[in-house]
């Protein structure tokens, strides 16, 4: 039977109050893992926990086995590609959004957050120079299939798992597609490539 208890018992008000699944999440990082959270944004719909690369895996193992929390799903990885702020190189987020099929949110908390969804966002901020994140494969088997597809489309490299092979594009293909600089290469094993209209 599912469980059904509050997982925001613990949680501070201000933060529960902004989105209590991000809050939950947000309270047992940072009593576990300390140095684990960089950012966290809690407004909107859309709010995240952004934590450093070298924790990744700790929070991961941390949010699927906490009670509590018990993330047992890796629902999707994907990469947004940043321009260089005029201070600083340009990045790639990857993130992660994590679902639990064990515990259950109450239902009132629809109607109390403005993010009414039982999914929980963490952000990896890594240098488009040299996009590497350690692999969750090991914690959720289901996340290979995300982590080739973010490794074909954008050129994040997951490391610590035995091989990354592309998932939607030969091994072959020229660059990552999705990524700002890619171009449409002019011929493919000779086969000329004409781009979508406007591009």
């Amino acid at each position: 039977m599912a469980d059904t208890s509050d997982p925001m018992a613990n949680a501070p008000a201000e933060l529960a109050a902004a989105d209590p699944v991000t809050a939950a999440a947000l309270a047992a990082i940072r009593a576990a893992v300390p140095d684990a959270v960089v950012e966290v944004e809690m407004g909107g719909k859309h709010p995240w926990i952004g934590v450093t690369p070298q924790s990744l895996r700790a929070v991961c193992r941390l949010l699927r086995d906490d009670p509590a929390l018990r993330y047992d799903c890796c629902h999707l990885i994907s990469g947004v590609e940043w321009p260089a702020p005029a201070d600083g190189e340009a990045q790639i987020d990857v993130v992660y959004h994590l679902a639990s099929y064990v515990v259950r949110q109450d239902p009132s908390y629809r109607t109390r957050a403005e993010k009414n969804d039982p999914f929980l966002a963490l952000k990896v901020a890594v240098p488009l120079a040299k996009p590497e994140v350690p692999t969750v494969m090991d914690i959720w088997v289901g996340a290979d299939w995300h982590e080739r597809e973010t490794w074909d489309l954008m050129g994040v490299r997951f490391t610590g798992r035995a091989e990354l092979p592309r998932i939607l594009l030969p091994e072959d293909w020229p660059g990552h597609p999705l990524r700002k600089d890619w171009e449409y290469p002019a011929s493919y094993h000779g086969v000329p490539i004409i781009p979508p209209e406007g591009m």
